[in-house]
């Protein structure tokens, strides 16, 4: 399924596609999915001019986790990049957020398979394993069964 969104608002363009295999999804998932995507693509500032953004409101993916793995895989799709890289690129659309915790996030999202690492400590970088990992691995630390040692 490929959905694309166009908005044109008093010559203000603004354009995004995605695409997905819905058989891999549960409908109320599938919706759930749908409707992330375009209430974060809407909340992108100039998006929509300020007068049409009372309508988005403030709806946000459910963590912060979830929101940097949604960012990842429209930002950096097939690139390697640092969490240096990742923190400028996040900080220029959405809140502030601290190095430690990006690499924190990023390092779980390895450890969950969704990110592929390479290089040492010092010169570290990651890419996603493939465009549909995100849907098919959650995100979230509840939804995560734990392995024990």
């Amino acid at each position: 399924m490929r959905i694309a969104i166009e908005i044109d608002d008093d010559g203000l363009k603004a354009s995004m596609s995605f695409e997905f295999d819905k058989r891999c999804m549960d409908p109320a998932a599938l919706r759930e999915m749908i409707a992330d995507k375009i209430v974060d693509f809407l909340n992108i500032p100039g998006t929509i001019s300020e007068s049409a953004q009372h309508i988005v409101g403030d709806q946000q993916p459910k963590t912060l986790m979830d929101s940097l793995a949604e960012f990842i895989k429209y930002e950096f799709r097939d690139q390697w990049f640092t969490s240096q890289q990742l923190r400028e690129r996040y900080e220029t659309v959405r809140d502030d957020i601290k190095l430690s915790t990006v690499s924190t996030y990023l390092s779980r999202m390895h450890n969950d398979g969704i990110l592929q690492r390479r290089g040492n400590r010092n010169n570290r970088e990651y890419r996603l394993v493939s465009p549909t990992s995100l849907e098919s691995v959650p995100c979230s630390r509840e939804n995560r069964s734990e392995t024990k040692f």
